[in-house]
């Protein structure tokens, strides 16, 4: 799994706002003295039982509790996490609403699809990087395959085809089935899904070969074959990754969360405060390392560096393998 974050340059948008988060002589408005005064509302664009809802509930009840007011998750699916941005980009930036979001739709779809119709450097302030979890190559435990060149033999005897399940488009999940089809010259069937719940009931039920999701505990119930990680996971250690199975994908699903441009730095800054407290707790780290979750934390700035460096990675990867938006 990845590191803490490395301290660095950050360019563009973010590189201005972490200068004026870290400017602790400026004068300091007293919005945040008031805030929060009414209940906060987490938006997200994923299904239930993914990682994503599973985080974002963990995150709101402690909110709830450190900050005094109700936090609420909200639901927006579509888009793979676009309209839930889209959503966000348009609230009052008065940190009543935030944006809980992944790499799928901060970094991978604008890259794939460059119609996406919000941007986040000019929309959104990072607020914290709350963790990763890796993406997970699984597939139906009534075919006892065991590793990717199982399902690849599985495939061959099957036409040369086989489906893959993702959480939607411009996800990690969306990206590695494409690249493991590119690599494995099978012919398959790209099938997007709205979050990792509904996907594995098909791939449990036989309607798909295989998935791509997010690890979450619904993952478990398939037969694991491989993760996306670069090394292999503590939770998981007898799950190779994909690279030692000889696929080159490597990524995780990151979440982090953001407001709207123009909200008040010291709201951002209790709002990373409280959320980096959580993060650290010894009992935290426990509860989503067993959820195979790994809770970071950290400052915005650190945020918007791991997006810089995740844009500048799968950059060059979309453009070598050709991947654009109607690919599936």
């Amino acid at each position: 799994m990845r590191a803490m974050f490395s301290r660095g340059r950050v360019p563009g948008f973010f590189a201005v706002l972490a200068a004026l988060l870290a400017f602790a002589g400026m004068p300091r408005s007293t919005m945040a003295q008031d805030w929060p005064s009414h209940p906060i509302t987490i938006v997200l664009g994923f299904a239930p039982g993914s990682m994503i809802d599973f985080v974002a509930r963990a995150v709101a009840k402690d909110l709830s509790e450190t900050l005094g007011q109700p936090v609420l998750v909200e639901t927006r699916q579509g888009g793979g996490g676009v309209l839930a941005s889209n959503y966000v980009a348009k609230a009052p930036p008065d940190g009543y609403t935030l944006l809980m979001s992944a790499v799928g739709p901060a970094v991978l779809r604008p890259l794939i699809d460059k119609t996406v119709t919000f941007d986040l450097d000019k929309e959104f302030m990072p607020v914290i990087m709350l963790g990763e979890a890796p993406n997970v190559l699984v597939a139906n435990p009534k075919l006892g395959l065991k590793s990717p060149k199982d399902l690849v033999a599985y495939g061959n005897a099957h036409g040369g085809k086989l489906s893959i399940g993702h959480s939607g488009p411009g996800t990690l999940g969306q990206l590695s089935t494409i690249l493991f089809g590119a690599m494995t010259q099978l012919d398959v069937a790209s099938v997007s899904y709205r979050g990792t719940g509904p996907m594995m009931i098909d791939v449990l039920g036989g309607t798909l070969d295989a998935g791509f999701p997010a690890y979450n505990p619904a993952t478990k119930e398939g037969s694991l074959l491989a993760v996306t990680s670069a090394e292999r996971v503590e939770f998981l250690p007898n799950v190779p990754t994909m690279k030692e199975s000889g696929f080159d994908i490597v990524g995780g699903t990151w979440e982090g969360i953001f407001v709207p441009v123009g909200t008040p730095s010291d709201i951002v800054t209790k709002l990373n405060a409280a959320m980096h407290a959580f993060l650290q707790r010894p009992e935290t780290r426990k509860y989503f390392s067993e959820a195979g979750f790994q809770p970071m934390g950290g400052t915005p700035a650190q945020l918007a560096q791991m997006i810089m460096q995740d844009r500048a990675k799968w950059a060059t990867i979309i453009k070598d393998a050709k991947i654009g938006p109607d690919d599936k």
